[in-house]
């Protein structure tokens, strides 16, 4: 492999990495293993989880208490200087050697022991053909990572010409020694330039630079290591070399440096190399624009100085004029997020990402020349003038409108950014792109006209522009713009040709914009538009929808009318509207549709819908309302009962379960009627989605139970009249069968069911125990029976789960917190342990031909 790949642990594995006695006779064994070169560890996953074990030990203790308490450690250490090691066991080592020596004082001893030499001094003493294997280079790297929390490594690193090594690892071959090598040298810069920020300084050439907290600080950029000036000299002829690999390389370490450097110490590096920066700007920027412009934001977004603030906003005007259209669109709108950032720049930056799409706009308008027609950017923000040949072919075209459209679509989530656009504009200019793409637009120019030619029917652009549609709804100011916006989006659905995809966007947009009608604060005007558009063709054209051939389409749509319904519950005309209108009767008939998904989101759709259902009563009389109530039931019940697949199952017990909490439709009784039957079909369910949501739908009905009103609760009342009301309110649950559904659920082999059944049935418990008279319980308590035994349980002690007692009885008995801490565990808590993988190592060992180590 060519590194090592990163193992999170369990907070449970963490916890148990400490030196317990009960394997600590492991270790030795394990560390001789190690340290034998006949041995081999097949899979060095092992590995790479003791090596966390042993970073999160050196979290607590200090490297010198590990070691007398580890002493066997250093024996692993000391192999290294073996010859024919695996490369797993050497890159092991060497990233542990370095744990052990993030310590001044014990680095110095090992330097002293020749260890550090033989393992980290200049790789030409490290085995040829070792050093050939990529874990072994980066377990190199690792290990000086690991040792640099102290000044003498950096010197040690001198000494031995170790920096020039790290910097021609960069560009290691493998991926991930090279990008370990560049985080490596950053973080090595970083840390010697903090640690001689305060050192003694000389009179020649000092700067004074202001810190985020307004601290003055003289430091000289001059008098630097020899480290420093290594790694800044590397980085300078880099950037002058007219390499293009070589200027990305130094650009991306100056990134990570930005990131990872205090601002003064940044700032006095920045003056090493400001004049190669500039002079990048003047040369050909195709294959470095991205990475420049990536240094540039993080070097403004990150440093606290004023002075190299001043500078770097500067650059970024350069280089966003400097860059054709398609690379300026990132850098513009990551300068549309900087903080302070010069209001000359942030329109720059906005007219950039703007003028493809008023460029569009001005060429495709019908409008007179003379009419008022709000456009995005003024006369005077001349288009770049690459934009007319990125749109005149229909690749780049096509890619220049998304990128545009998507780096707007993330500029319009930006509320605080975008207080100075013309959103009336804006949208116009979006819809003319949709226009485009159906061929409703009619352009009035030739250059119009290739670009209709590119969008006709191009589903790319639909999507990204529907999106920037739903996104800009919350600017809407003006009712013309509503109503360009709810036809155009019915166009879309009105469509044959509307992609599934895009159909789905679109109604999730349409809903967007018809319930911004009734949010805005001219409410009247914006609803009586409103108004007229539902009582166009918009009925119709749902209708259609719903039966359309393509099953995405359909599923789409009723999704959209069960939340439009939800939406607009509280609106009496639109209720009145859609229950004429024959909409549910059709909802009910994709019930039976062949589309499992269809007849899922029908049923979630029909649950919603029933939120109607108080202005609906005003459209039927008692009897029509009864028998509607019998059908969607009924309906509803032989889904559950009968149908083959999961989601339209886990759907009708999700709407039951939500009438349960909500009680907007369904009277008690009805759901005393319907609940037990729902329950028991559902509580035996094989999908484990449904059994859940049948214990919500329990819960539910246990929280809304009338018998609960009695409060059963209050200790205030006599004993004997607090403890007939438990019993009536459990006996209700009995009659009704939730204890039944709750004890098979407590067992099942799905944990989240039974997590959730045990909850409730501990909240019952509680209930419970406020009873008095409960006979027998304190020989029985703390009994742990499992899924097998307990109804031999109960049925040798004769316990029916329809009475009253006998619940009560069981609940008291049962020890309902042990199994809940017990469900609670995860699932290899006893596998993870340090122990287990001190075995694993082991048997990998003795038995590596066959590789049966079980690590994971």
């Amino acid at each position: 492999m060519a590194g090592w790949s990163r193992v999170y642990l369990t907070p449970d594995f963490q916890q148990s990495c400490t030196m317990e006695n009960d394997y600590a006779e492991l270790l030795p064994r394990v560390c001789a293993v190690l340290g034998d070169s006949r041995k081999s560890v097949v899979d060095d996953t092992c590995l790479e989880k003791l090596l966390d074990c042993f970073q999160a030990i050196t979290g607590n203790e200090t490297e010198l208490c590990i070691l007398q308490k580890i002493p066997c450690l250093i024996n692993i250490v000391n192999a290294s200087k073996q010859k024919d090691l695996n490369p797993s066991i050497l890159s092991f080592i060497m990233r542990l050697t370095g744990l052990l020596a993030a310590s001044e004082d014990h680095f110095c001893k090992l330097e002293a022991d020749g260890i550090m030499n033989s393992l980290f001094g200049n790789p030409a003493n490290i085995e040829t053909e070792a050093w050939k294997d990529a874990t072994v280079r980066c377990g190199w790297l690792l290990g000086i990572q690991n040792m640099l929390h102290h000044e003498a490594l950096i010197h040690f690193l001198c000494k031995h010409d170790c920096i020039s090594e790290i910097i021609w690892l960069q560009k290691d071959p493998s991926i991930f020694v090279a990008s370990t090598a560049s985080q490596l040298l950053a973080n090595i810069l970083s840390f010697t330039l903090q640690h001689s920020e305060f050192a003694t300084l000389k009179t020649s050439s000092k700067i004074e630079v202001t810190d985020a907290v307004g601290t003055v600080t003289q430091l000289d950029s001059t008098v630097w290591s020899e480290c420093v000036c290594a790694i800044t000299e590397h980085i300078d002829e880099f950037l002058r070399s007219n390499i293009t690999s070589n200027i990305q390389q130094s650009l991306k370490l100056l990134s990570k440096i930005s990131v990872t450097c205090s601002p003064v110490c940044f700032s006095s590096l920045w003056l090493k190399i400001e004049g190669s920066i500039k002079l990048l700007l003047n040369g050909d920027l195709t294959t470095i624009g991205q990475p420049l412009a990536e240094l540039l934001l993080n070097v403004s977004r990150s440093t606290g100085c004023e002075v190299l603030h001043s500078k770097t906003w500067e650059l970024l005007r350069i280089l966003l004029s400097s860059l054709n259209q398609a690379e300026a669109l990132p850098l513009a709108t990551g300068i549309l997020k900087l903080q302070n950032c010069p209001q000359p720049l942030r329109m720059q930056a906005m007219t950039t990402m703007f003028q493809p799409l008023n460029y569009i706009f001005n060429v495709t308008s019908a409008q007179p020349k003379d009419a008022a027609v709000p456009v995005v950017l003024d006369e005077g923000s001349n288009h770049r003038v690459d934009i007319e040949q990125h749109l005149s072919k229909k690749s780049t075209c096509i890619s220049l409108i998304c990128q545009t459209l998507s780096h707007l679509f993330e500029f319009l989530k930006m509320p605080s950014q975008v207080k100075d656009l013309s959103y009336q504009a804006l949208i116009n200019s979006v819809l003319t792109i949709l226009q485009l793409c159906i061929g409703t637009a009619v352009p009035t120019t030739s250059a119009g006209i290739k670009i209709g030619r590119h969008l006709i029917g191009c589903i790319k652009v639909q999507r990204a522009g529907i999106d920037v549609i739903g996104a800009i709804v919350q600017w809407t100011g003006e009712v013309k713009e509503v109503e360009n916006a709810l036809n155009l989006l019915l166009d879309y659905v009105r469509n044959p040709d509307t992609d599934c995809t895009v159909l789905k966007k679109t109604l999730q947009a349409l809903l967007q914009w018809m319930l911004c009608c009734i949010k805005v604060a001219d409410s009247p005007v914006f609803e009586n538009k409103l108004q007229e558009f539902i009582h166009g063709d918009f009925i119709s054209i749902i209708k259609k929808r719903l039966f359309d051939v393509h099953w995405e389409i359909r599923d789409s749509t009723v999704e959209f009318l069960g939340e439009l319904c939800f939406q607009f519950k509280e609106i009496q005309s639109f209720c009145l509207l859609i229950g004429t209108s024959g909409l549910p009767h059709l909802v009910l008939e994709l019930l039976s549709d062949p589309e499992s998904y269809v007849r899922a989101s029908s049923i979630i759709a029909l649950g919603k819908m029933d939120y109607l259902s108080p202005n609906w009563q005003t459209l039927s009389n008692e009897k029509n309302l009864m028998e509607e109530k019998k059908i969607i039931l009924s309906s509803l019940l032989d889904i559950l009962n009968q149908d083959t697949e999961g989601f339209p199952r886990r759907a009708v017990v999700k709407v039951f379960a939500d009438w349960a909490k909500n009680s907007h439709k369904l009277s008690s009784c009805e759901l005393a009627d319907v609940v037990p039957v729902v329950l028991k079909i559902g509580g035996y369910d094989l999908d484990w989605e449904v059994k859940m949501y049948s214990l919500e739908l329990a819960e539910a009905f246990i929280d809304g139970s009338p018998f609960k009103s009695i409060n059963p609760y209050a200790d205030a009342l006599p004993n004997n009249i607090r403890s007939t009301q438990v019993r009536c309110f459990l006996q209700n649950l009995c009659d009704t069968g939730i204890f039944d559904i709750l004890f098979h659920a407590l067992w099942d082999c799905d944990r989240p069911v039974a997590q959730k059944a045990c909850k409730i049935l501990m909240k019952l418990k509680t209930t419970a125990s406020r009873a008095d008279s409960i006979e027998n319980v304190k020989n029985l308590n703390g009994y742990k029976p499992n899924s097998e035994s307990f109804h031999s349980w109960l049925s040798h002690n004769h316990l029916n789960l329809k009475n009253v007692e006998d619940v009560m009885e069981v609940l008291i008995t049962l020890d309902l917190e042990y199994q809940h801490q017990h469900l609670t565990c995860s699932s290899d808590h006893i596998e993870t342990s340090l122990r287990s993988l001190l075995q694993d190592i082991l048997a990998a060992a003795e038995n590596s031909e066959e590789n049966d180590a079980d690590c994971y």
